[in-house]
């Protein structure tokens, strides 16, 4: 089977959770003949939540892509979790659409969730529409939500097909053009042409004021395409009433798939199925019978089954395991796939979601990849068992391969094994999947905090190091001077010795238990900076002294003169910006300035005053698990990011604490 590019439609369906979207996506594939049957997200049979997580949760949790040969169009269905915890299978999602469809639960409203979902698609040049279910729901109502759309959105959002009546007496839908005293009928046409760029077609509107149902047909994806028309569709997902209607729409009237895209160098894609391959890889997966599975989107050129593929890197090209299209956790074999379709393909190890694929042999054009978003959440993760800890590592880069919002890393300073994630709930499930698909099970706790210390003033130190037991003894005396140095200049050492009151060739031994007191810390087990230490002078003992005496004497000293030198403590302080709804914007000020020693630097609004974007900066000390504290201040509709700035001083009594629960001892030994 090969796939045929004119008639390709890929289609994101994006939303807030339980807002109705698998349900729609199991519906249109029933329709479509994708499914024998309408799956059901409550009764565990729907198409596209097929992971244990998924089942036990009823939510969506990684994307689904839904194949369909269906009339005259080959449809990809590509359903996405709602919760913005998954954000990564979202926004590969919408790079891979020709349009992204928002499913708004008209007994929900337009949350923060939706509307950053719709602000993302915009930004990426989609072509946006949007369906409204749960109609019958005891508090809907469905004049409210257009106008709550449109004030989020813009005038662009219309009404193109209408329900009979809001709440549990919804039965029926029509199109907005055959209603002619709908309120909704001409901004419809209006909207239709204000992107028109056909003269004489409106000089005829001007006079007429309406537009045939062949007009409207050549209007209508022309303006979805050029964002100038979001139309707004409805149906009940859970009964299939109007999602019949819901496909006719689609089919008519979504753009087409052969767009073009540019490359990294601002050079145009163009279509053409007789060029040279260029592909994206937007999601992976791993299959317990396949293994490693890509999902990609075909810009140009014709990759056949039997290809060999590469990505940027230098890597030996890769034969295809198979070429297929995925039918919910089904593959079908095809033979070839052009511009537009979504496919996908195993056993390519070497290639990863965002990367382009090129056939081997042929030049890479590159493009920029789906930006997933940044982890901002973390938890410190240990094997419970020897045979966890064998496995471990190749189970955790299997799932990051899969996830770029899941990352591991070993922190240098803390030795931890570090998992990031967008929330709780993502870390969660990958250790789920971690213990279901592997047999590795882990504990984890809060990550330890990579503290920094230095000193505030100068300071002298001095050691005698002397061991006597039988035969030949160990000796070594320094005394040193030890100096602040500004932020970011590190640890130097000087040699000021003269008269050779410590050998040359033992002055290295020194400067080793300098840097190794600074690598190990002083005050708790973190790493000494922006120090100078200088030494001056000390003794010296022909037979007992060498090169381990003087740097124990060296590291002894240096302490010494770090502990009388008022030492401090450095904490990380990070940078946040937090989008809020405007609403909570002094809940989250009075949380940042008096329950996490931060301060706000700055704030703006957007979509019309109804977003507030805060900029702020704490201690990572007090932000840790700040994901909890912003979901529960604002019901789940703020989100935040957050990156490293600077390290700072850490109070008084804050550092009093952390000596307490962390500090080194300091008996003479």
């Amino acid at each position: 089977m090969t796939t045929g590019a004119l008639a390709s439609r890929n289609l994101a369906f994006v939303g807030h959770p339980s807002s109705g979207k698998t349900t729609l996506v199991d519906a249109l594939a029933h329709l479509t003949g994708a499914s024998g049957r309408k799956g059901s997200v409550a009764e565990k049979t729907s198409i596209c939540d097929t992971e244990p997580e998924e089942q036990d949760k009823q939510h969506t949790l990684q994307l689904a892509s839904v194949y369909a040969d269906h009339g005259d169009r080959q449809w990809t269905f590509l359903d996405t979790p709602g919760y913005p915890d998954f954000v990564a299978e979202t926004a590969g999602a919408m790079f891979a659409s020709d349009m992204v469809v928002a499913v708004v639960s008209c007994s929900s409203g337009v949350t923060f969730n939706l509307r950053q979902k719709l602000k993302r698609a915009g930004e990426l040049g989609r072509p946006r529409a949007i369906v409204v279910t749960h109609l019958d729901g005891d508090n809907a109502d469905f004049d409210g939500l257009v106008n709550e759309l449109r004030e989020a959105v813009g005038d662009s959002v219309v009404p193109v097909l209408l329900p009979d009546t809001s709440g549990a007496g919804f039965s029926a839908v029509t199109r907005t053009m055959d209603v002619e005293d709908s309120e909704w009928r001409q901004p419809l046409m209006d909207t239709l042409m204000d992107a028109c760029e056909d003269e004489e077609l409106m000089m005829e509107y001007l006079e007429s004021q309406t537009l045939t149902d062949e007009q409207f047909s050549v209007l209508t994806p022309a303006a979805i395409a050029a964002g100038a028309l979001v139309p707004l569709l409805v149906c009940n997902p859970d009964s299939g009433l109007a999602a019949e209607n819901v496909l006719q729409f689609f089919n008519r009237f979504t753009p087409s798939g052969l767009s073009t895209i540019h490359d990294t160098e601002g050079g145009e894609v163009e279509p053409d199925p007789s060029g040279e391959l260029c592909a994206s890889v937007f999601n992976v997966k791993t299959d317990a019978h396949v293994g490693k599975v890509c999902l990609a989107r075909v810009w140009r050129g014709t990759l056949s089954a039997s290809d060999s593929v590469r990505g940027a890197g230098d890597d030996k090209p890769e034969k295809l395991g198979g070429l297929f299209h995925m039918v919910g956790k089904q593959r079908e074999a095809i033979d070839s796939a052009g511009p537009g379709s979504i496919v996908a393909f195993s056993k390519v190890e070497h290639i990863g979601c965002g990367d382009s694929v090129r056939r081997a042999g042929e030049d890479l054009t590159s493009v920029a990849g789906p930006e997933p978003g940044i982890p901002m959440v973390a938890l410190a993760a240990s094997p419970k068992s020897r045979a966890d800890e064998q496995k471990i590592g190749e189970a955790l880069h299997k799932l990051s391969a899969e996830d770029p919002t899941f990352t591991i890393r070993n922190d240098g300073v803390t030795h931890e094994l570090v998992m990031n994630g967008m929330s709780d709930l993502h870390l969660q499930v990958m250790e789920a999947r971690l213990k279901r698909r592997y047999g590795v099970e882990i504990e984890t706790s809060i990550p330890r905090i990579a503290f920094r210390e230095t000193i505030t003033k100068a300071a002298d130190g001095h050691h005698r190091h002397k061991k006597q037991s039988g035969g030949r003894g160990q000796f070594g005396e320094c005394f040193l001077r030890l100096k602040p140095r500004p932020s970011g200049e590190g640890v130097e050492f000087v040699d000021s010795v003269v008269g050779g009151s410590i050998p040359r060739n033992l002055i290295p031994a020194v400067e080793k238990g300098i840097r190794q007191a600074c690598a190990e810390g002083v005050l708790t087990n973190s790493v000494v900076v922006d120090v100078a230490a200088e030494v001056y002078d000390g003794k010296f003992h022909a037979v007992d002294s060498d090169e381990a005496s003087f740097k124990m004497a060296g590291s002894r000293a240096f302490r010494e003169g770090f502990l009388k030198a008022k030492p401090t403590l450095l904490e990380p302080i990070m940078e946040l910006e937090i989008h809020i709804p405007t609403e909570m914007a002094g809940t989250i000020f009075s949380d940042i300035t008096s329950q996490r020693r931060g301060q706000v630097i700055d704030q703006v609004s957007e979509a019309d005053g109804a977003i507030t974007v805060v900029k702020a900066e704490a201690p990572l000390a007090t932000v840790q698990t700040y994901h909890r504290d912003l979901k529960s201040q604002t019901s789940g509709e703020g989100s935040y990011s957050m990156s490293f700035l600077r390290y700072a001083p850490v109070p008084g009594l804050e550092q009093e604490k952390i000596l307490k629960s962390e500090g080194k001892k300091h008996e003479e030994e």
